[in-house]
């Protein structure tokens, strides 16, 4: 009796440890980045909003089309102007489209 009391102990304390474990791992951790090029249709600083009129995203078998992107911070839109040809890297994070890095090409 005692000995099944010390592994049924053992593996409650194992199962908390991995629990803990994966609570642990950063929120972004297994978020696939994605790569595209686009012209910029809007801006709306205020939101940190994008909007983009992208090439197909392989990596997510999207076709062209044109859509509103979030950016992890306002700054990553400094420079950027409607009409620019850009580069961009992406996240799904929430839920949400959040661009992490954008370029010009001009």
């Amino acid at each position: 009796m005692k000995r099944n009391m010390q592994v049924v102990f053992i593996n409650i304390c194992a199962v908390f440890l991995s629990i803990g474990l994966v609570a642990m791992q950063p929120a972004n951790a297994t978020a696939a980045s994605h790569e595209g090029v686009a012209m910029v249709k809007a801006i709306d600083l205020d939101k940190s909003i994008v909007k983009l009129a992208h090439s197909p995203i392989a990596t997510l078998n999207w076709p062209a089309m044109t859509m509103n992107f979030k950016t992890k911070e306002r700054t990553l839109l400094q420079g950027i102007k409607v009409g620019d040809v850009v580069t961009f890297t992406f996240i799904q994070a929430n839920g949400d489209y959040v661009i992490t890095h954008i370029q010009s090409d001009r």
